[in-house]
């Protein structure tokens, strides 16, 4: 499932996918735009589109809600943004249960 999430942000929620298969299709992504090349003409900072994204993994048996994997996978991407962008952060989901309960 795609959508929209908000901005320029988009939500991939890819059920009976574990974070290590996750990860393989954010690194796929990725790469993906990359060799596309989009021009991004009104960026100084980058000549082609990059793309920053935030993964994390809910298992409903140590009680998190799709509320609590949204909240993970936007503190991943923003995590993500502060490394310097065009790439994935992560959380596993004893990290998304531990944020969650702080």
């Amino acid at each position: 499932l795609v959508a929209r999430y908000g901005g320029e942000e988009f939500a991939i929620v890819l059920p009976k996918t574990d974070l290590k298969g996750a990860i393989h299709i954010a690194d796929y992504i990725q790469q993906a735009i990359a060799q596309a090349s989009i021009p991004h003409l009104d960026s100084p900072l980058n000549q082609a589109i990059t793309v920053s994204l935030g993964a994390a993994e809910l298992l409903p048996s140590l009680g998190n809600t799709p509320a609590d994997l949204l909240t993970a996978a936007d503190q991943a991407l923003y995590s993500a943004k502060r490394q310097g962008r065009n790439c994935c952060c992560y959380q596993t989901s004893e990290q998304t249960t531990k944020s969650t309960q702080e």
